[in-house]
């Protein structure tokens, strides 16, 4: 551990020990930053491509949860978000291009990928790292889906999962290896990305026509999938194995959404679905219960007019932070506002304006601590909000607690 991750972790924990036992203290310090958050860290990515299309947070609860990953043409770059101190630094980089072994191309989805040492299991030795590691998937425009080892920074597995390019993707919180893929062939794929001998193991097909993102629960029992038409969203029993139709969700789930407006964004945290159509309509819904929870609407609403909503551009992703409580989200127009909500109840907690620019907001994320937030702007800019603090009062810190910090 280095002095300036030290001093940050004990400020921290001088500053949760503080409501430690109160939830309602503890909620309101968090809304608290997050409504003070500026930007302080401009990442300008170097792929080259028109926006960062994806940025993902690595599961909290992993030890690695102090990463974040992004994507853009065809390059997948991996940050450190606290080993640094308050500062973000680049852990690994991988480019996506032609080799001798392999057809490179644009990379159109990213994933992370649970794993733990099994020493039982000579798939996961082969292809992890002995000492620990954090495990990518990307998906690209041909249709392959490459598993990549972060602490190796190569391709450890890589399946010829679609005919056509990969859509979206996401892994299963709570089970090793096991990740789902949609592609423009309209077929839902289950993968296993430790299994069979060199390819992974496919462990179940859906025809899902025209899907356009896909979230999977943690257990990898189910997942569900937006489509382009119709503002569906529909659940899907991956134990079956293969299946023609998927279920709509109940109780009026989508009364809000507009069916010209495609589910551009799903996401699964605990047993809530969030889902999010093109013009800036969220709902949520409780899958143990099997009803709706919330519904709400960006700002901006009046900007939001066909004419500004093109099909062909990337999708506007939000994010939510792994420990279900929040969300963040751009609003599809060019006004380059970070919106935070409430993910529970959908209410509005922070309006976050960037410097001096504007464009779609087409990735972003929120951490749990709600010291930062993420958001990804034209061409290749990622942003960091952050909690800045007042200036110290140096004159007070001794030579020797200055030395030690």
């Amino acid at each position: 551990m280095n002095s300036p991750e030290r001093r940050l972790r004990r400020e921290r924990a001088a500053e949760d020990a503080r409501c430690r036992g109160r939830d309602g203290e503890r909620e309101a310090t968090e809304r608290a930053r997050l409504r003070s958050l500026k930007v302080k860290t401009v990442i300008r990515e170097n792929h080259g491509a028109a926006c960062t299309r994806v940025i993902e947070l690595a599961p909290s609860e992993s030890a690695c949860g102090n990463l974040f990953a992004t994507v853009g043409g065809k390059t997948l770059t991996v940050y450190d978000d606290e080993h640094f101190g308050e500062h973000a630094a680049v852990v690994a980089q991988y480019a996506h291009e032609t080799t001798e072994h392999q057809e490179g191309g644009e990379i159109t989805a990213m994933c992370w990928v649970r794993w733990s040492v099994d020493k039982e299991n000579a798939n996961v030795r082969r292809r992890a790292h002995e000492f620990g590691d954090a495990v990518l998937a990307i998906g690209d425009e041909h249709g392959f889906v490459s598993v990549i080892s972060v602490a190796e920074n190569r391709v450890v597995a890589r399946i010829k999962a679609h005919a056509s390019a990969v859509r979206d993707m996401d892994g299963a919180r709570g089970r090793d290896g096991f990740i789902v893929s949609i592609g423009d062939d309209g077929m839902l794929k289950a993968w296993d990305v430790f299994g069979g001998e060199e390819e992974g193991e496919c462990a179940g097909t859906f025809q899902v026509g025209d899907a356009c993102s896909v979230a999977c629960h943690a257990d990898g029992a189910l997942a569900v999938t937006g489509h382009r038409s119709g503002a569906n969203v529909k659940r899907w029993n991956l134990a079956g194995g293969i299946t023609q139709t998927g279920e709509k969700l109940s109780g009026g789930f989508g009364a809000t959404f507009t069916p010209r407006h495609a589910v551009e964004c799903v996401r699964i945290v605990g047993d809530v679905v969030f889902a999010k159509t093109r013009d800036a309509r969220f709902e949520t819904y409780d899958l143990a219960k099997n009803k709706p929870i919330a519904q709400w609407s960006e700002p901006n609403e009046r900007a939001r007019s066909g004419a500004n909503l093109k099909r062909d551009t990337p999708p506007s992703r939000f994010g939510v932070s792994p420990n279900g409580k929040y969300l963040a989200t751009g609003d599809s127009t060019s006004s380059a506002e970070l919106f935070i909500h409430d993910a529970r109840t959908g209410e509005l907690i922070s309006t976050l304006q960037p410097l001096r620019v504007t464009g779609a907001v087409h990735a972003a994320a929120v951490v749990d601590h709600c010291r930062h937030a993420f958001a990804s702007y034209g061409p290749g800019v990622v942003w960091r909000y952050e909690v800045v603090p007042e200036p110290a009062d140096d004159a007070s810190i001794s030579p020797f607690e200055a030395a030690s910090a």
